[in-house]
């Protein structure tokens, strides 16, 4: 990205700004971000190229993105909220009325607002940041709960669905291009023994028992912002919001937010299930929702965290047996560490169970 490129693409949503300077922002591997300041605004703004390989529908991932932060603000205007700016994304839209513009090479850009004075956090080693983030989503939900989920969608079609995923394990194991099944059979086996309950969620979204809501579907901490105090400000990367069901959010978080071991350890001693952060999650999450989560929804929580990492060592296994064509590696057999990685957290989850339903249960009742 060179200077003129930038300013032809802000001229578009700013027809008469200039552009002053801009920067890479972020770490990002789907989109390219830029932080960009303009001659004739005191704010800065996110410039972001989003991946239409990924993403196939651009225009229908900013509806939904425009449906979802127009609802958000409409509650905090309600709640009489200040600074309502920084409790919710904004983005801008061009001169023709759109919330992105299509350059001539195909590309996607769209441009929000830059929150000052935030920050984001990649890794919980507090507590009290466990419990903010399970607040932050919570609240989120609950800002969404009224907004039909069959209103969005599929931004990336099946993603958490398990009957889809389970079947491109069996067909990744039926094709074996590379000839890796025979290595990983041990895991292969597991997950399949795991499948049939596994597939119970989606089985109960396509029955209609699991109410079709509007998630976030990367419930990662580092998709919060905070203040430079570590208050919560507002959910960020909301690419991947689109219809499902609460237990896509609240076990995702749990994967990534209580595993103690890195997503690719090598060495399995080093995975356990951290239970403080659990409950310090559970705790700010189900104290945003417990008034509207249904039954049904409440009694598979425990299950939902098998699921999400369950479904990933499942999505890691496949690229590695179709040889890495989806996630980035560093090295050959990286798929297949992050896959059994994967299964000993899932391990670790179902030692811990009864204990993750049981502290659920408390935390509904209060």
């Amino acid at each position: 990205m060179d200077h003129h490129k930038v300013a032809h693409i802000i001229r578009h949503f700013f027809t008469q700004a200039e552009v002053k300077s801009f920067k890479p922002l972020g770490n990002g591997h789907i989109n390219d971000t830029y932080l960009v300041w303009l001659d004739s605004e005191e704010e800065a703004y996110v410039l972001q190229r989003k991946n239409h390989e990924v993403f196939k529908d651009i225009e229908g991932m900013m509806g939904n993105i425009q449906k979802v932060t127009q609802q958000i603000k409409e509650k905090l205007i309600s709640e009489g909220a200040v600074d309502i700016k920084r409790k919710v994304m904004t983005y801008l839209h061009t001169s023709n009325g759109s919330n992105f513009f299509l350059d001539g090479e195909n590309n996607y850009w769209t441009i929000c607002l830059f929150i000052e004075n935030s920050r984001t956090i990649e890794n919980v080693t507090q507590l009290t940041q466990a419990l903010n983030a399970g607040k932050a989503f919570g609240k989120f939900q609950y800002y969404l709960k009224d907004l039909p989920g069959s209103d969005l969608i599929e931004t990336i079609p099946n993603f958490h669905n398990g009957i889809f995923r389970d079947q491109q394990l069996k067909t990744a194991i039926a094709l074996n291009p590379q000839n890796r099944v025979e290595e990983v059979i041990a895991e292969i086996n597991f997950l399949i023994s795991m499948s049939e309950e596994m597939c119970t969620i989606q089985h109960a979204i396509n029955k209609g028992e699991l109410p079709l809501r509007i998630t976030h579907n990367d419930t990662k901490i580092n998709n919060v912002l905070f203040d430079i105090n570590e208050e919560i400000l507002c959910i960020i990367d909301l690419d991947t919001v689109m219809p499902g069901t609460i237990l896509f959010d609240f076990g995702d978080a749990i994967r990534t937010l209580c595993n103690t071991g890195a997503e690719d350890e090598k060495d399995l001693e080093k995975i356990d299930f951290h239970l403080p952060y659990f409950k310090a999650f559970t705790e700010g999450y189900l104290a945003e929702i417990k008034d509207f989560i249904t039954p049904k929804e409440a009694a598979q929580l425990s299950l939902s965290c098998l699921y999400m990492a369950w479904e990933q060592a499942l999505r890691f296994l496949v690229d590695y047996i179709n040889g890495d064509r989806y996630y980035k590696i560093k090295y050959p057999s990286h798929n297949k560490v992050r896959a059994q990685a994967q299964i000993k957290y899932l391990i670790t989850l179902i030692a811990n169970r009864d204990i993750l339903q049981n502290f659920i249960n408390e935390q509904i009742k209060h």
